[in-house]
């Protein structure tokens, strides 16, 4: 009975999220502190009923452990607060136990099975929502596309070489398997340079503009450094803006100083969270599958 609440209200918990990160770009505190205390209230619950401790230890060390991932995904700049925040909801709910299966998992481990189908779905979703945002501004992606490309030193010396590496061995290497691990070897970086040069393409055409102060909402990435008469008011360096220093630009914006702001709008990432969670539900690990 607690798996099934566990599941219903995870499920609940990653619709709503997704559908404000959508829309927003956002997810309220609310939710993902409620969610998070919801799971350590299950598992107390449970434990309660049960007369052992476990399923309580399993919920907290999955919040702890999921709050330093957590931590380090935002401080490394790679997810905002709110994705970082709804991971540390779902460590509570879904816990490092091994009482809660996923149907089909081999290892009983529902967070760590989540946690490599978020990785592997997390990697498909970002690129396919880049290719859908670079698709809708096709001419501002194209030519900063061709702007990085230039840019590249070395760029068509590089792919002359790539593709030379990749000519050479069917010419030459008479062994299949060799032959195959060096073509695999240069496609490999033959793609690697694209996708770097598609990646910045599209965070350069697609995700940076310019808004009032009034618009910015605590959380909110700065792509730019912002000074007022030579005091530092917020940057890039920040890892999102705070209420106060929102609270200066504003002010700062009535006295004429400022006008607007480059801000570096994200991937709503949150529903791959709800993606990897169905898949979990429904496949177990993805990784065990694949291998």
């Amino acid at each position: 009975m607690a798996e099934l609440v566990t599941y219903a209200l995870t499920a609940a918990v990653l619709a709503a999220a997704s559908i404000t990160d959508l829309r927003t770009r956002e997810v309220p505190d609310w939710l993902n502190y409620g969610a998070a205390i919801s799971g350590v209230a299950i598992a107390l619950l449970s434990s309660l009923i049960l007369g052992t401790i476990w399923p309580l230890v399993y919920s907290v060390t999955g919040l702890l452990v999921f709050l330093a991932i957590g931590s380090i995904m935002f401080y490394a700049g790679q997810w905002g607060g709110g994705d970082s925040k709804m991971l540390i909801a779902l460590g509570a709910l879904l816990g490092l136990q091994f009482g809660l299966k996923f149907p089909f998992l081999k290892l009983d481990q529902a967070m760590i099975a989540f946690w490599i189908n978020l990785m592997l779905v997390g990697v498909l979703y970002a690129f396919a929502w880049s290719i859908v945002i670079a698709a809708r501004n096709r001419q501002r992606f194209a030519k900063q596309f061709s702007q990085q490309a230039a840019q590249l030193k070395g760029f068509r010396l590089t792919i002359t070489a790539l593709l030379a590496a990749i000519i050479i061995p069917i010419l030459v290497v008479q062994e299949p398997m060799i032959r195959m691990a060096l073509i695999a070897a240069a496609l490999a970086t033959v793609a690697a340079v694209f996708l770097w040069l598609f990646a910045k393409a599209v965070e350069k055409s697609c995700m940076l503009k310019y808004v009032g102060p009034e618009k910015l909402t605590e959380g909110d990435w700065i792509a730019k450094d912002v000074y007022v008469n030579r005091k530092y008011v917020c940057g890039p360096k920040d890892l999102g803006i705070e209420k106060s220093q929102i609270r200066q630009l504003l002010k700062y914006r009535h006295m004429g100083k400022i006008k607007k702001v480059l801000i570096k709008e994200g991937i709503p990432f949150v529903p791959s969270f709800l993606i990897a969670f169905l898949v979990s539900v429904k496949f177990g690990n993805l990784l065990l599958i694949l291998l």
